[in-house]
């Protein structure tokens, strides 16, 4: 007579292996689950800037030029945040960017390459006033909100290559005619030109000036370096840019590199700039505000 204790036994026995078995592919579910959500976070992860960022200008529209010979035009961003943008905006041969206003955004143009006609027309004693001039590589023009300007490249034979900087972050083009009453509203345009501050700082015999010039806000600079050296405070929070336009040298953060014309600089941390012996530096210095004002982020 069978013993009543073993089916009890292989009952058990099957039992046990299949909670064996559940446990094994429960693990196996939740460590392919665990798997997957981490994957997915990390995709969605945004990396960090790093500290220190630097870009050859000139070779990156060098680049944007050979690649699109025949475009009209051509852009690419270096630095973007709600409240400042910096890209570099390529204008191809014989192109004109018509005369228009921006209603919110300060602008301040460096030209990296080319040659630019620019006209802007903004508000005077109730009329409207008109400046036309040519300007190389290393020079700034800067229009305020409400100040017309129009661009052209009059070469049939080079693109223009312009990098923009913009506070708050660069948003389109309004075109205007020549008689839009809206740009009485805009105040005069500013120019700078590397040449003259470095001529006017050799003649006075200086080390170095630094000057807060009129456009953005007041948030650009403008540093003439003959000798020695000049700091430049910047953290993640207040990242600093830089655009060398005219000389050479060495910029020390978390290492000393090489500074050369045409180069940007975005440094989130502070940062010595040296000029090298013999070859005066000057550079743009733009602190852009991180922050979008309110009636923009509204978009009123």
């Amino acid at each position: 007579m069978p013993s009543l204790s073993e089916p009890i036994s292989v009952e058990s026995a099957t039992l046990r292996r299949r909670v064996v078995l559940y446990r094994t592919l429960s693990l196996v579910l939740t460590v392919f689950l665990v798997a997957v959500l981490f994957a997915v976070k990390r995709a969605m992860t945004v990396p960090e800037d790093p500290d220190v960022e630097v870009f050859d200008v000139p070779a990156v529209f060098e680049s944007l030029a050979q690649k699109n010979p025949d475009a009209a035009d051509i852009s690419d961003t270096f630095f973007f945040a709600d409240g400042a943008t910096v890209h570099l905006h390529v204008m191809g041969r014989g192109q004109a960017c018509p005369l228009h206003i921006h209603r919110r955004t300060h602008e301040a143009t460096v030209i990296v390459a080319g040659q630019a006609e620019v006209q802007q027309i903004w508000g005077e004693d109730g009329a409207l006033t008109e400046r036309r001039g040519t300007h190389p590589p290393g020079d700034l023009i800067a229009s305020e909100p409400f100040t017309g300007h129009a661009w052209f490249n009059r070469a049939e034979d080079q693109m223009l290559g312009n990098l923009v900087f913009a506070a708050p972050r660069f948003d389109g083009n309004l075109y205007i005619d020549g008689e839009d009453a809206r740009m009485q509203r805009g105040p005069e345009p500013f120019t700078f030109t590397p040449l003259q501050a470095l001529a006017k700082l050799a003649e006075a015999g200086g080390e170095a000036v630094v000057v807060k010039l009129p456009a953005l806000e007041g948030r650009m600079s403008s540093v003439v370096l003959a000798r020695g050296a000049h700091s430049l405070e910047a953290t993640r929070a207040e990242p600093v840019i830089v655009y060398v336009a005219e000389g050479s040298g060495v910029l020390a953060a978390d290492e000393e590199k090489p500074v050369k014309v045409g180069q940007l600089w975005v440094l989130r941390r502070g940062a010595t700039v040296r000029a090298t012996e013999g070859s005066p530096l000057m550079f743009y210095v733009f602190r852009p505000p991180m922050d979008a004002p309110a009636s923009v982020a509204r978009g009123e």
